[in-house]
Protein backbone atom coordinates (compact mmCIF):
# COMPACT_ATOMS: atom_id res chain seq x y z
CA UNK A 1 0.00 0.00 0.00
CA UNK A 2 1.56 3.68 -0.71
CA UNK A 3 0.75 6.34 1.47
CA UNK A 4 1.76 9.73 2.05
CA UNK A 5 3.78 10.95 4.33
CA UNK A 6 0.60 12.72 5.98
CA UNK A 7 -1.61 9.78 5.90
CA UNK A 8 1.30 8.07 7.79
CA UNK A 9 1.20 10.44 10.38
CA UNK A 10 -2.08 10.84 10.59
CA UNK A 11 -2.48 6.87 11.33
CA UNK A 12 0.68 7.16 13.68
CA UNK A 13 -0.51 9.86 15.72
CA UNK A 14 -4.61 9.34 16.05
CA UNK A 15 -3.79 5.20 15.67
CA UNK A 16 -6.14 4.61 13.39
CA UNK A 17 -6.21 2.95 9.74
CA UNK A 18 -4.83 -0.82 8.86
CA UNK A 19 -1.15 0.42 8.10
CA UNK A 20 1.04 -1.54 10.79
CA UNK A 21 3.85 0.96 12.44
CA UNK A 22 6.70 -0.74 14.39
CA UNK A 23 6.76 0.82 18.08
CA UNK A 24 10.02 2.69 17.33
CA UNK A 25 9.14 4.30 13.76
CA UNK A 26 5.35 5.29 15.58
CA UNK A 27 7.44 6.81 18.16
CA UNK A 28 9.93 8.68 15.60
CA UNK A 29 6.26 9.51 13.94
CA UNK A 30 4.68 11.10 16.54
CA UNK A 31 7.82 13.12 17.86
CA UNK A 32 8.10 14.02 14.81
CA UNK A 33 4.82 15.65 14.23
CA UNK A 34 4.62 17.07 17.98
CA UNK A 35 7.70 19.15 16.72
CA UNK A 36 6.07 20.12 13.53
CA UNK A 37 2.75 20.86 15.71
CA UNK A 38 4.92 22.82 18.30
CA UNK A 39 6.83 24.80 15.69
CA UNK A 40 3.46 26.14 13.53
CA UNK A 41 1.32 26.73 16.81
CA UNK A 42 4.13 28.72 18.52
CA UNK A 43 4.30 30.55 15.48
CA UNK A 44 1.00 30.94 15.24
CA UNK A 45 0.51 32.27 18.79
CA UNK A 46 3.28 35.01 18.65
CA UNK A 47 1.15 36.29 15.14
CA UNK A 48 -2.07 36.10 17.01
CA UNK A 49 -0.25 38.32 19.68
CA UNK A 50 1.12 40.89 17.62
CA UNK A 51 -2.21 42.34 16.20
CA UNK A 52 -2.75 43.33 19.42
CA UNK A 53 -6.17 44.14 21.50
CA UNK A 54 -8.77 41.80 19.82
CA UNK A 55 -12.15 43.91 20.38
CA UNK A 56 -14.63 43.75 18.30
CA UNK A 57 -14.46 45.84 15.18
CA UNK A 58 -11.23 47.28 16.31
CA UNK A 59 -7.62 47.24 14.37
CA UNK A 60 -6.64 44.07 15.97
CA UNK A 61 -9.78 42.42 15.21
CA UNK A 62 -9.93 42.78 11.98
CA UNK A 63 -5.79 41.99 11.24
CA UNK A 64 -6.86 38.94 12.86
CA UNK A 65 -10.18 38.35 10.92
CA UNK A 66 -7.55 39.18 7.78
CA UNK A 67 -4.98 36.33 8.94
CA UNK A 68 -7.58 33.88 9.52
CA UNK A 69 -9.35 34.10 6.27
CA UNK A 70 -6.12 33.96 4.81
CA UNK A 71 -5.57 30.74 6.21
CA UNK A 72 -8.79 28.70 5.91
CA UNK A 73 -8.21 30.18 2.11
CA UNK A 74 -4.96 28.36 1.86
CA UNK A 75 -6.49 24.97 3.50
CA UNK A 76 -8.75 25.10 0.30
CA UNK A 77 -11.70 26.30 1.70
CA UNK A 78 -14.24 28.51 -0.07
CA UNK A 79 -14.61 31.64 2.40
CA UNK A 80 -17.50 34.37 2.49
CA UNK A 81 -17.99 36.99 5.33
CA UNK A 82 -20.86 38.97 6.92
CA UNK A 83 -20.47 42.26 8.68
CA UNK A 84 -22.48 43.91 11.61
CA UNK A 85 -22.21 46.41 14.23
CA UNK A 86 -20.61 45.87 17.57
CA UNK A 87 -20.36 48.15 20.09
CA UNK A 88 -16.60 50.00 20.15
CA UNK A 89 -15.25 52.91 22.24
CA UNK A 90 -12.72 55.59 21.67
CA UNK A 91 -10.93 56.60 24.70
CA UNK A 92 -9.83 59.86 26.03
CA UNK A 93 -10.36 59.82 30.17
CA UNK A 94 -11.25 56.68 32.12
CA UNK A 95 -10.32 57.81 36.12
CA UNK A 96 -11.60 57.27 39.36
CA UNK A 97 -10.23 59.80 41.92
CA UNK A 98 -10.88 60.54 45.42
CA UNK A 99 -8.91 62.63 48.29
CA UNK A 100 -5.26 62.41 46.74
CA UNK A 101 -5.88 59.30 45.25
CA UNK A 102 -6.65 58.87 41.12
CA UNK A 103 -6.15 55.57 39.17
CA UNK A 104 -7.06 54.54 35.54
CA UNK A 105 -10.08 52.10 35.44
CA UNK A 106 -11.54 49.96 32.20
CA UNK A 107 -15.09 51.76 31.12
CA UNK A 108 -17.25 48.48 30.89
CA UNK A 109 -18.09 48.62 27.45
CA UNK A 110 -21.19 48.79 26.42
CA UNK A 111 -19.73 52.49 27.55
CA UNK A 112 -22.08 54.66 29.04
CA UNK A 113 -19.69 57.86 28.76
CA UNK A 114 -19.91 60.91 31.51
CA UNK A 115 -18.48 63.69 29.51
CA UNK A 116 -14.91 65.57 30.30
CA UNK A 117 -16.04 66.98 33.48
CA UNK A 118 -17.16 63.41 34.88
CA UNK A 119 -19.65 62.76 37.98
CA UNK A 120 -18.57 63.60 41.30
CA UNK A 121 -20.46 62.15 44.10
CA UNK A 122 -20.28 60.45 47.81
CA UNK A 123 -18.13 57.06 46.83
CA UNK A 124 -20.14 54.34 48.78
CA UNK A 125 -19.83 50.79 49.22
CA UNK A 126 -22.58 48.70 47.90
CA UNK A 127 -23.48 45.76 50.00
CA UNK A 128 -22.33 47.90 53.36
CA UNK A 129 -25.54 47.48 55.88
CA UNK A 130 -27.87 50.67 55.94
CA UNK A 131 -25.59 51.92 52.81
CA UNK A 132 -27.93 54.15 50.68
CA UNK A 133 -26.22 54.29 46.66
CA UNK A 134 -29.19 56.70 45.54
CA UNK A 135 -27.23 59.61 43.89
CA UNK A 136 -23.79 58.20 44.55
CA UNK A 137 -21.07 56.36 43.13
CA UNK A 138 -21.02 52.78 44.33
CA UNK A 139 -18.07 50.73 44.60
CA UNK A 140 -19.13 46.98 44.46
CA UNK A 141 -16.53 44.63 45.65
CA UNK A 142 -16.81 41.64 43.58
CA UNK A 143 -15.84 38.01 45.78
CA UNK A 144 -13.02 36.24 44.86
CA UNK A 145 -12.94 34.32 41.76
CA UNK A 146 -12.01 34.56 37.87
CA UNK A 147 -14.88 36.68 36.84
CA UNK A 148 -16.07 36.29 33.17
CA UNK A 149 -19.15 37.70 32.79
CA UNK A 150 -21.90 39.93 33.95
CA UNK A 151 -25.55 37.65 33.81
CA UNK A 152 -28.90 37.99 35.15
CA UNK A 153 -27.59 36.38 38.33
CA UNK A 154 -24.65 36.01 40.53
CA UNK A 155 -22.40 39.12 39.96
CA UNK A 156 -25.09 40.51 37.50
CA UNK A 157 -27.57 40.56 39.72
CA UNK A 158 -25.87 42.52 42.50
CA UNK A 159 -24.64 45.14 39.56
CA UNK A 160 -27.95 45.65 38.42
CA UNK A 161 -29.69 45.64 41.72
CA UNK A 162 -27.15 48.45 42.92
CA UNK A 163 -28.24 50.51 39.53
CA UNK A 164 -31.72 49.93 40.07
CA UNK A 165 -31.27 51.49 43.71
CA UNK A 166 -30.57 54.44 41.90
CA UNK A 167 -26.84 54.51 41.93
CA UNK A 168 -25.43 57.49 39.39
CA UNK A 169 -22.57 55.41 38.59
CA UNK A 170 -21.12 51.88 39.20
CA UNK A 171 -17.44 51.15 39.98
CA UNK A 172 -16.57 47.17 39.95
CA UNK A 173 -13.62 45.59 41.82
CA UNK A 174 -13.30 42.32 39.98
CA UNK A 175 -11.64 40.37 43.13
CA UNK A 176 -9.63 37.27 41.56
CA UNK A 177 -6.15 35.96 41.25
CA UNK A 178 -4.19 38.33 39.36
CA UNK A 179 -5.00 41.55 41.08
CA UNK A 180 -5.80 42.75 37.18
CA UNK A 181 -9.04 44.87 36.33
CA UNK A 182 -10.91 41.71 34.71
CA UNK A 183 -13.25 43.03 32.14
CA UNK A 184 -16.65 40.94 31.83
CA UNK A 185 -19.05 40.10 28.82
CA UNK A 186 -22.34 41.61 28.64
CA UNK A 187 -25.27 42.05 26.12
CA UNK A 188 -24.59 44.53 23.11
CA UNK A 189 -27.03 47.40 24.86
CA UNK A 190 -25.68 48.59 27.61
CA UNK A 191 -26.09 46.13 31.04
CA UNK A 192 -27.12 49.04 33.35
CA UNK A 193 -27.72 52.50 31.90
CA UNK A 194 -25.17 54.18 33.47
CA UNK A 195 -21.67 54.77 33.35
CA UNK A 196 -19.70 51.31 34.64
CA UNK A 197 -16.13 51.60 35.29
CA UNK A 198 -13.66 48.71 36.45
CA UNK A 199 -11.13 48.80 38.60
CA UNK A 200 -8.44 46.71 39.33
CA UNK A 201 -8.32 44.92 42.66
CA UNK A 202 -4.76 46.07 43.26
CA UNK A 203 -5.00 49.49 43.16
CA UNK A 204 -8.40 49.06 45.03
CA UNK A 205 -7.57 48.97 48.76
CA UNK A 206 -7.65 53.06 48.94
CA UNK A 207 -11.14 53.29 47.16
CA UNK A 208 -12.76 50.81 49.12
CA UNK A 209 -10.94 53.03 52.66
CA UNK A 210 -12.72 56.26 50.45
CA UNK A 211 -16.09 54.34 50.16
CA UNK A 212 -16.40 53.27 54.20
CA UNK A 213 -15.99 57.30 55.21
CA UNK A 214 -18.31 58.43 52.10
CA UNK A 215 -15.73 60.38 50.73
CA UNK A 216 -16.61 62.82 47.44
CA UNK A 217 -15.39 60.90 44.10
CA UNK A 218 -15.72 62.10 40.63
CA UNK A 219 -15.99 59.08 37.85
CA UNK A 220 -14.28 60.24 34.54
CA UNK A 221 -15.47 57.99 31.69
CA UNK A 222 -15.14 60.08 28.92
CA UNK A 223 -15.04 59.35 24.69
CA UNK A 224 -16.93 58.39 21.84
CA UNK A 225 -19.41 55.42 22.35
CA UNK A 226 -20.15 54.41 19.48
CA UNK A 227 -20.38 51.20 16.46
CA UNK A 228 -17.86 49.84 14.36
CA UNK A 229 -18.11 47.03 11.86
CA UNK A 230 -17.55 43.25 13.02
CA UNK A 231 -16.86 40.37 10.86
CA UNK A 232 -17.79 36.90 10.88
CA UNK A 233 -15.88 34.45 8.34
CA UNK A 234 -18.11 31.43 6.99
CA UNK A 235 -16.03 28.74 4.89
CA UNK A 236 -17.01 25.88 3.57
CA UNK A 237 -16.21 22.81 1.62
CA UNK A 238 -19.54 20.99 -0.36
CA UNK A 239 -19.27 17.73 -0.62
CA UNK A 240 -22.71 16.10 -0.01
CA UNK A 241 -25.23 15.87 2.62
CA UNK A 242 -23.45 15.10 5.52
CA UNK A 243 -21.58 17.87 7.40
CA UNK A 244 -18.58 18.28 10.20
CA UNK A 245 -18.96 22.19 11.88
CA UNK A 246 -16.22 23.44 13.45
CA UNK A 247 -16.58 26.62 15.15
CA UNK A 248 -14.30 29.74 17.11
CA UNK A 249 -14.87 33.04 18.48
CA UNK A 250 -12.44 35.72 17.44
CA UNK A 251 -12.85 38.67 19.44
CA UNK A 252 -12.44 39.30 23.15
CA UNK A 253 -10.97 42.19 25.65
CA UNK A 254 -7.44 43.46 25.43
CA UNK A 255 -4.67 40.70 23.42
CA UNK A 256 -6.24 37.94 24.75
CA UNK A 257 -3.66 35.33 23.72
CA UNK A 258 -4.26 32.84 26.07
CA UNK A 259 -8.13 33.04 25.89
CA UNK A 260 -8.61 33.33 22.01
CA UNK A 261 -4.94 32.84 21.02
CA UNK A 262 -4.36 28.72 22.05
CA UNK A 263 -8.29 28.09 20.51
CA UNK A 264 -7.24 29.84 17.31
CA UNK A 265 -4.30 27.91 16.70
CA UNK A 266 -6.03 24.92 17.31
CA UNK A 267 -9.04 25.72 15.28
CA UNK A 268 -6.63 26.54 12.18
CA UNK A 269 -5.02 23.43 12.18
CA UNK A 270 -8.44 21.39 13.00
CA UNK A 271 -9.65 22.84 10.04
CA UNK A 272 -6.31 21.90 7.41
CA UNK A 273 -6.91 18.24 9.04
CA UNK A 274 -10.49 18.15 7.86
CA UNK A 275 -10.13 19.33 4.53
CA UNK A 276 -8.28 16.25 4.05
CA UNK A 277 -9.47 14.00 6.71
CA UNK A 278 -12.82 13.38 5.24
CA UNK A 279 -13.34 13.53 1.58
CA UNK A 280 -17.14 12.57 1.60
CA UNK A 281 -18.13 14.80 4.16
CA UNK A 282 -18.61 18.46 4.15
CA UNK A 283 -16.94 21.06 6.26
CA UNK A 284 -18.53 24.22 7.79
CA UNK A 285 -16.32 26.13 9.53
CA UNK A 286 -17.20 29.45 11.36
CA UNK A 287 -14.95 32.35 12.91
CA UNK A 288 -17.58 34.74 15.39
CA UNK A 289 -16.94 38.32 16.04
CA UNK A 290 -18.75 40.01 18.86
CA UNK A 291 -17.92 37.09 21.64
CA UNK A 292 -17.57 39.64 23.96
CA UNK A 293 -21.05 40.69 23.80
CA UNK A 294 -23.06 37.83 24.91
CA UNK A 295 -22.03 35.92 21.15
CA UNK A 296 -23.92 38.47 19.00
CA UNK A 297 -21.78 37.39 16.50
CA UNK A 298 -22.45 33.45 16.57
CA UNK A 299 -26.06 34.56 17.18
CA UNK A 300 -26.42 36.17 13.85
CA UNK A 301 -24.86 33.54 11.49
CA UNK A 302 -25.74 29.88 13.24
CA UNK A 303 -28.70 30.62 11.71
CA UNK A 304 -26.70 29.77 8.09
CA UNK A 305 -25.13 26.42 9.32
CA UNK A 306 -25.99 23.23 7.80
CA UNK A 307 -29.25 21.45 9.01
CA UNK A 308 -29.01 19.41 12.51
CA UNK A 309 -29.97 16.50 10.92
CA UNK A 310 -27.31 16.34 8.56
CA UNK A 311 -24.67 17.35 10.86
CA UNK A 312 -22.53 14.79 11.93
CA UNK A 313 -20.69 16.48 15.08
CA UNK A 314 -20.48 20.49 15.88
CA UNK A 315 -16.80 20.45 17.46
CA UNK A 316 -16.91 24.11 19.06
CA UNK A 317 -13.31 25.68 20.27
CA UNK A 318 -14.12 27.39 23.25
CA UNK A 319 -12.30 29.96 25.58
CA UNK A 320 -8.37 29.16 26.89
CA UNK A 321 -8.24 25.48 25.18
CA UNK A 322 -4.88 25.56 27.25
CA UNK A 323 -2.69 28.27 29.27
CA UNK A 324 -0.21 28.37 31.47
CA UNK A 325 -0.78 27.49 34.98
CA UNK A 326 1.32 29.28 37.96
CA UNK A 327 2.08 28.25 41.20
CA UNK A 328 1.36 30.63 44.20
CA UNK A 329 4.13 31.40 46.74
CA UNK A 330 5.06 34.42 49.20
CA UNK A 331 2.53 36.52 46.87
CA UNK A 332 3.78 36.07 44.04
CA UNK A 333 2.82 34.11 40.99
CA UNK A 334 5.54 32.03 38.81
CA UNK A 335 4.46 30.46 35.48
CA UNK A 336 4.67 26.71 35.38
CA UNK A 337 4.87 25.22 32.31
CA UNK A 338 1.80 22.46 32.65
CA UNK A 339 -1.63 23.49 31.33
CA UNK A 340 -4.28 25.86 33.79
CA UNK A 341 -6.35 22.93 35.09
CA UNK A 342 -9.29 25.12 35.27
CA UNK A 343 -10.70 24.22 31.97
CA UNK A 344 -13.73 22.13 31.06
CA UNK A 345 -15.22 19.67 28.03
CA UNK A 346 -18.91 20.29 27.78
CA UNK A 347 -20.66 17.70 25.58
CA UNK A 348 -24.30 16.76 24.43
CA UNK A 349 -25.26 13.04 25.29
CA UNK A 350 -24.89 11.77 22.28
CA UNK A 351 -20.86 12.88 22.16
CA UNK A 352 -20.29 11.97 26.04
CA UNK A 353 -18.73 8.36 25.34
CA UNK A 354 -16.16 9.36 22.00
CA UNK A 355 -15.00 12.62 23.86
CA UNK A 356 -14.53 10.66 27.17
CA UNK A 357 -11.89 8.48 25.16
CA UNK A 358 -10.79 11.31 23.32
CA UNK A 359 -9.97 13.80 25.89
CA UNK A 360 -8.33 10.46 28.23
CA UNK A 361 -5.39 11.97 30.42
CA UNK A 362 -6.01 16.07 30.28
CA UNK A 363 -6.23 17.67 33.08
CA UNK A 364 -9.53 19.48 33.74
CA UNK A 365 -11.33 17.82 30.41
CA UNK A 366 -11.55 14.01 31.70
CA UNK A 367 -15.11 14.27 32.95
CA UNK A 368 -17.44 15.37 30.81
CA UNK A 369 -19.82 17.50 31.90
CA UNK A 370 -23.56 18.83 30.48
CA UNK A 371 -23.61 22.05 28.58
CA UNK A 372 -24.12 24.70 30.16
CA UNK A 373 -26.41 27.58 29.07
CA UNK A 374 -24.28 31.09 28.35
CA UNK A 375 -20.82 29.23 29.16
CA UNK A 376 -19.29 29.80 25.93
CA UNK A 377 -21.38 29.83 22.68
CA UNK A 378 -21.80 26.12 22.55
CA UNK A 379 -25.38 26.27 24.01
CA UNK A 380 -25.88 28.71 21.15
CA UNK A 381 -25.57 26.08 18.68
CA UNK A 382 -27.21 23.08 20.89
CA UNK A 383 -30.46 24.88 21.11
CA UNK A 384 -31.06 24.77 17.71
CA UNK A 385 -31.16 21.15 17.79
CA UNK A 386 -27.75 19.95 17.17
CA UNK A 387 -27.20 16.53 19.60
CA UNK A 388 -23.75 15.43 18.75
CA UNK A 389 -21.37 18.73 19.99
CA UNK A 390 -18.35 19.08 22.43
CA UNK A 391 -16.45 22.24 23.54
CA UNK A 392 -13.38 22.61 25.56
CA UNK A 393 -13.67 26.16 27.88
CA UNK A 394 -11.48 27.54 30.03
CA UNK A 395 -10.87 30.49 32.49
CA UNK A 396 -7.46 31.17 33.25
CA UNK A 397 -5.75 33.21 36.04
CA UNK A 398 -5.56 36.44 33.82
CA UNK A 399 -8.44 36.03 32.37
CA UNK A 400 -10.06 39.27 30.03
CA UNK A 401 -7.17 41.25 31.74
CA UNK A 402 -4.86 43.40 29.99
CA UNK A 403 -2.23 40.67 31.13
CA UNK A 404 -3.45 37.89 29.29
CA UNK A 405 -0.22 37.89 26.76
CA UNK A 406 2.14 35.73 25.07
CA UNK A 407 3.95 35.00 27.83
CA UNK A 408 0.89 32.86 29.59
CA UNK A 409 1.08 30.09 26.53
CA UNK A 410 3.05 27.41 25.63
CA UNK A 411 2.87 25.97 22.29
CA UNK A 412 3.39 22.45 23.56
CA UNK A 413 0.77 22.59 25.83
CA UNK A 414 -2.15 22.97 22.22
CA UNK A 415 -0.64 19.42 20.98
CA UNK A 416 -2.40 16.98 22.96
CA UNK A 417 -5.46 19.22 23.09
CA UNK A 418 -4.98 19.22 19.42
CA UNK A 419 -4.93 15.39 18.86
CA UNK A 420 -7.64 14.91 21.42
CA UNK A 421 -10.17 17.06 19.45
CA UNK A 422 -9.38 15.12 16.48
CA UNK A 423 -10.17 11.75 17.91
CA UNK A 424 -12.82 12.86 19.32
CA UNK A 425 -14.24 13.84 15.85
CA UNK A 426 -13.05 10.51 13.95
CA UNK A 427 -14.87 8.34 16.80
CA UNK A 428 -18.41 10.69 16.18
CA UNK A 429 -18.21 10.12 12.44
CA UNK A 430 -17.04 6.61 12.65
CA UNK A 431 -20.21 6.24 14.85
CA UNK A 432 -22.42 7.72 12.18
CA UNK A 433 -21.48 6.07 9.31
Amino acid sequence: MNITRREWIRTAVLGAGAVAIGPTRMKTALAQDADRLTAQFRADLEKHASFGDKYSGGTGDQKTADWISGRLKQSGYRVHEMEFDAPFFVKRTARLAAGSSAVDVMPQGPVVVTGPSGITAPLVLAGDAGVDVRGKIALVVLPFGRHAALGSTGIGATVTSTANAGARAIVIVTTGPSGEAAMLNVPETPFIPIPTAILAPKLSAAFAEAAKAGMIATLTLDGEATHRPCRNIIAELNRGDRWIVLTTPRTGWFGCVGERGTGTAVFLELASWLSTSFPDVSIYVMNAGGHEYNFAGSHRIVGSAPDPAKTLVWAHIGATVAARDADESAGKLRMLDTADPQRSLMVTDRARMAAVEGFRGLSGLETPTAVRPGAGELSTFTDRGYTTAFAVIGIHRWFHTVEDTLERTDAKLLVPVLRAHQRTIEQLVRKSV
